[in-house]
């Protein structure tokens, strides 16, 4: 396209953006703000968030829990400020303590979260904060600034060479930049979340323990270790806290906290890593639930989600992903359909075939896979990517490995990425399919000790006393009370 025809495309494109913005009333102040985005797209966009959102870490499989959360939230409900909403409540299957909201009225809790709140009055207030974000319509806004400044960049890509070399950068930049609300808007979701919480008749004044207790959890990572949380989203600050504290009234202290019903229902909550979904011992990577084990080489990084393995060097210079999908696909049409998704690129083809790994039926295809070339212009090596598929059937499921570099550098990863994949096999040790995840255990306090005191005596192993203690929002030499409930794994 002629730069002429560019320019003119994205000051058309900024004019019809500029176009659609209005200034609405927000729900929540009742004062009129910029506003691209309208309700019916924030529901949508909610709606692939959400999509998106489970594919990635997926749902706890406890219906009873999540009914559970969902009660606690849709008693607050008739109280927001949009209460018509469509409202969403899921428990995410992380041991990552966190809790957000997307555009929408979706909402999200971890089990990493749960773990740590020691009351229903305390989970309340975490899930009446992000029904703030969501009434406000923070996203919406934060999204609204993002399309003007993208808009502006657009334009400015297309007058300017130098701008048109970062431009791409200074998107990436603007994700970062708005991924994290402003400290007003923490402030307002933390007023929100109390006038909600008290509305329905939950004390408000536990989101004071429940802030402070993730605040012990961060410092004692040494900050930063367990990104992303609760803090990399929420960022708590002493004055934050204090804020929350004189935004209480004295009758706040006698409204529900319902402390031990909630601790009973945690019983039995899976704690930390699920091995079943998948664990790294020595250079081995083990999933019982889908039955398999390939190997990793010394020094590799491995990412596990429920949607994916990643395994990569430490310079990230090549990477391999493993996908599994449920298919009766033959596996030479299974390897074209791999193939679609560089249907925008120039692919050409180093080799295929079929072959056998581990007694298993597989297919093999190489490709050089680069951008189509602007006129006048040549793909150099270092802008063409080597692609190695490989999909192995085993029972029902189809494993692809999606091994990746530059082809400059493929000759040097290409037998390592084709090592990992050939060690790919059924996982039959009893052993190793077994193994079962840490569970959360409630237990009746039999005698007036401190909780270290405690803990020896039921033989908890010492490595898990400090974590116990955040947990349970105690120190270690804190005496405990007969009777009371304790959250032990």
């Amino acid at each position: 396209m002629p730069r002429l025809w560019k320019h003119f495309a994205a000051t058309v494109a900024l004019a019809a953006l500029i176009g659609v913005a209005a200034c609405v009333v927000n729900p929540v102040t009742g004062k009129k703000e910029l506003m691209l985005i309208p309700e019916s797209m924030e529901i949508e966009m909610g709606k692939s968030t959400d999509a998106a959102i489970q594919q990635e870490y997926g749902l706890y499989p406890d219906p009873e829990l999540t009914a559970y959360v969902d009660r606690i939230s849709r008693r607050m409900v008739p109280y927001t400020h949009r209460n018509k909403l469509e409202y969403h409540f899921a428990v995410l299957d992380t041991p990552i303590e966190n809790a957000f909201a997307a555009p929408g009225g979706y909402i999200y809790v971890t089990r990493g979260l749960l773990a740590m709140a020691n009351s229903e009055a305390e989970i309340a207030t975490v899930l009446a904060h992000e029904l703030g974000h969501v009434n406000a319509r923070h996203s919406a806004r934060q999204m609204s600034r993002q399309l003007l400044i993208l808009g502006g960049i657009l334009v400015g890509s297309v007058l300017s060479e130098d701008v048109q070399k970062i431009a791409p950068f200074l998107m990436v930049g603007m994700q970062v930049l708005f991924m994290k609300f402003s400290r007003d808007d923490e402030y307002q979701a933390d007023n929100l979340g109390i006038l909600y919480s008290r509305r329905a008749g939950y004390s408000p004044a536990q989101m004071v323990p429940f802030f402070q207790s993730i605040q012990r959890l961060e410092e004692d990572a040494g900050g930063g270790v367990r990104l992303p949380n609760f803090l990399s989203t929420h960022p708590l600050t002493a004055k934050r806290i204090e804020e929350v504290k004189k935004m209480l009234v004295p009758v706040d202290a006698e409204m529900d906290i319902l402390r031990d019903d909630y601790l009973r229902r945690m019983d039995g909550l899976v704690v930390g890593e699920n091995p079943r979904q998948g664990y790294l011992d020595g250079n081995a990577f083990y999933c019982p639930d889908l039955t398999f084990v390939f190997n990793v080489p010394t020094g590799w990084k491995i990412q596990n989600t429920p949607r994916q393995v990643v395994v990569a060097p430490e310079n990230e210079k090549a990477a391999l992903i493993l996908t599994a999908e449920n298919s009766s696909t033959d596996l030479p049409t299974y390897l074209k359909g791999q193939l679609q998704r560089f249907s925008d690129a120039q692919v050409y083809e180093l080799r295929s075939g079929g072959r056998q790994i581990n007694g298993l039926n597989a297919i093999r295809g190489s490709y050089y896979v680069s951008p189509k070339p602007e006129e006048g212009q040549q793909v150099t090596d270092a802008q063409t990517n080597a692609v190695d598929i490989q999909c192995i059937r085993k029972d029902g499921t189809i494993f692809t490995f999606l091994g990746f570099t530059t082809k400059t550098d493929f000759p040097n990863y290409e037998p390592t990425l084709d090592r990992i994949v050939r060690s790919f096999q059924r996982l039959t040790d009893p052993q190793r399919l077994n193994v079962q995840p840490a569970r959360l255990r409630v237990r009746k306090v039999d005698q007036a000790a401190p909780l270290q005191t405690y803990l020896q005596a039921n033989s908890v192993p010492q490595q898990r006393w400090k974590r116990i203690s955040f947990m349970n929002s105690a120190g270690l030499n804190e005496t405990l009370t007969l009777g009371q409930l304790l959250k032990i794994y």
